[in-house]
């Protein structure tokens, strides 16, 4: 499963499939883009992410956030790994893995609606980099891309109720909570929010 939207770093992400429909599809794409920060590298995952992914999965705490089982081995690595691909060819998602200094730290996430016209966005950050503004960079330069490259209309983000740390970045990226509902997955308290590409892009002009 992807996550939720976890921040301390996942937002729960994949909880939300009752968002999509079987046939999402995002706007036809040969590649999974690269994009740039200040800090990060945000590339398409590859099998030497396994080992990072899987010690982050391995974390308690940050798969209850994100709503995922811990896994048994690492051979649930090649499944997350062929599971992203197979997602992206299917046009439902795109997932970037992001680098810090070449080490992969976390990945980021947009799932597609419907109508391709709107995604959900979700990301983990592995613990050793929490707390360091690394997971709002690298959704600021996802959020760009979605509204100035894909023209989506809306990007929605979903997060247990009691991660503050989420909360409280959703809230800088201009994210308006739209609703609390329970995750019918795993039973959290959770919340739901809505950016739209006008007040995301007014937002990013006034950061940048």
């Amino acid at each position: 499963m992807e996550p939720k939207a976890v921040w301390p770093l996942a937002a729960r992400l994949s909880a939300p499939l009752h968002w999509r429909r079987p046939g999402s599809k995002m706007p036809p794409m040969k590649a999974v883009p690269r994009l740039t920060t200040p800090r990060l590298v945000l590339r398409a995952p590859s099998e030497r992410d396994i080992p990072a992914w899987f010690a982050r999965a391995m974390d308690v705490e940050s798969a209850s956030l994100a709503g995922d089982p811990v896994p048994e081995d690492v051979s649930a690595g090649e499944r997350w790994l062929a599971r992203s691909r197979q997602r992206f060819a299917d046009g439902k998602a795109i997932q970037w893995s992001m680098d810090r200094a070449s080490e992969a730290i976390g990945t980021i996430t947009l799932s597609f609606a419907t109508d391709a016209k709107a995604a959900a966005l979700g990301f983990v950050l592995a613990r050793a980099h929490w707390g360091q503004g690394l997971g709002s960079e690298a959704a600021r330069e996802v959020i760009r891309y979605a509204f100035e490259t894909l023209a989506l209309d809306q990007l929605t983000a979903e997060a247990v109720t009691h991660n503050f740390a989420s909360l409280r970045i959703l809230a800088k990226l201009g994210f308006k909570h739209i609703e609390s509902f329970i995750d019918e997955s795993d039973g959290e308290h959770c919340e739901r929010f809505a950016l739209d590409a006008d007040a995301g892009t007014s937002l990013l002009a006034s950061q940048a």
